[in-house]
């Protein structure tokens, strides 16, 4: 629980900076075009927050869902087995985000 707490307040704070970067200082209309959308991952710093905040809300979102798995079912298998399963989508949905932040960063997208 205590990754589920702390998850939870760095999303908040991740989350709060993104929103106020993207939709605060930025007209909306302008923050959502893809030439400013792949200028943000082209940005280190900003590539960097979008990767952490990546990493944070993932975490975040499939250890909650471990959570309800392993209080739904009780056995010594069951929760052997939802943990692994958990860490390999958990580990598989960053690579492919990451992937994305990658190929976004290094102007593989145009």
């Amino acid at each position: 629980m205590q990754l589920q707490y702390g998850t939870a307040i760095l999303a908040i704070g991740l989350v709060t900076v993104h929103l106020l970067m993207q939709g605060v200082l930025v007209p909306y209309g302008e923050a959502v075009s893809f030439q400013r959308v792949l200028s943000v991952y082209r940005d280190a710093v900003d590539g960097a927050l979008l990767e952490v905040l990546l990493v944070v809300v993932l975490a975040h979102g499939f250890n909650g869902l471990r959570i309800i798995l392993l209080e739904w079912r009780q056995s010594a298998r069951w929760t052997r087995g939802v943990n692994w399963a958990v860490l390999l989508v958990t580990l598989v949905a960053i690579s492919y985000g990451t992937r994305t932040v990658i190929l976004a960063a290094t102007g593989q997208v145009s």
